[in-house]
């Protein structure tokens, strides 16, 4: 299935379920802050433009679902099927394989805090769509919620490169990550992910990536957001700049 197709397919899903939308109830829950513990199924299409003058970019639909395991733990996997394009070459195939555990800790009403650990796997069936190593990456995160449906969401994520192809580059690098958001009592929302990468492995080179994401219920368990990014600062430069769409099924 194309990128086009999966877009059309996931605008058509969303209006079969517009009619629910009178069932919503009061307390809403997107699947965007950490510290919701839902089980969701989502399908991410996505166009990242890496060099725009040069015509490189990868096109991926990106498959996500993370399961409840009790009020404090989930587990999650992620697969993307990838599309690498040049002037001269293309490639297709599965990206890397994500798979990861979640600890939660909710403090109280304001504080929620949280760890993460995330394996990738080298499941990527062309050398462009993966690091072709065996990638460790734990995340550290807080939450804090403040009156009228605002919060503040803090993470630190590292990875690193633990076995794998040793023709292969190491990976070693730090992404902090400082999200802005707000959740509309009239069932959308918007955030903004602040995000800072540093290579060790290549004299701390670093770039800073914003982007921003408007999202939507369609009805009481499905949602659907756009998401645009860009490269704005450091020296870099892993994109030129990015959109994605996104369809979530919650609590399957």
């Amino acid at each position: 299935m194309t990128i086009k197709q999966t877009i059309a397919c996931l605008v058509v899903l969303a209006g079969f379920s517009a009619p629910a939308r009178a069932q919503l109830q009061d307390t809403w829950h997107y699947g965007v802050k950490p510290t919701e513990n839902i089980t969701t199924l989502e399908i991410n299409p996505s166009l990242t433009v890496i060099d725009d003058k040069g015509g490189v970019s990868v096109n991926s639909v990106t498959l996500k679902t993370y399961r409840v395991i009790n009020s404090n733990f989930n587990w999650g996997a992620e697969l993307p099927l990838s599309r690498f394009e040049t002037p001269n070459e293309s490639v297709n195939g599965l990206g890397d394989l994500s798979l990861s555990a979640t600890g939660l800790y909710q403090a109280n009403q304001t504080v929620g805090l949280g760890f993460k650990m995330e394996m990738l796997l080298p499941t990527a069936t062309k050398d462009e769509l993966g690091f072709g190593k065996w990638v460790a990456s734990p995340t550290a995160f807080a939450v804090i919620t403040f009156p009228n449906q605002f919060y503040m969401h803090w993470e630190y994520k590292h990875y690193v490169s633990v076995a794998g192809d040793g023709s292969r580059a190491n990976v070693n690098y730090a992404r902090p990550r400082l999200t802005l958001g707000y959740t509309s009592p009239s069932q959308w929302y918007a955030l903004t992910n602040l995000y800072y990468y540093i290579d060790f492995e290549n004299h701390n080179r670093s770039e800073f990536a914003p982007e921003v994401e408007l999202g939507t219920l369609v009805n009481e368990g499905t949602a659907f957001y756009v998401n645009v990014s860009t490269h704005a600062g450091g020296n870099w430069d892993q994109k030129d700049w990015g959109v994605s769409i996104g369809f979530k099924l919650l609590y399957l």
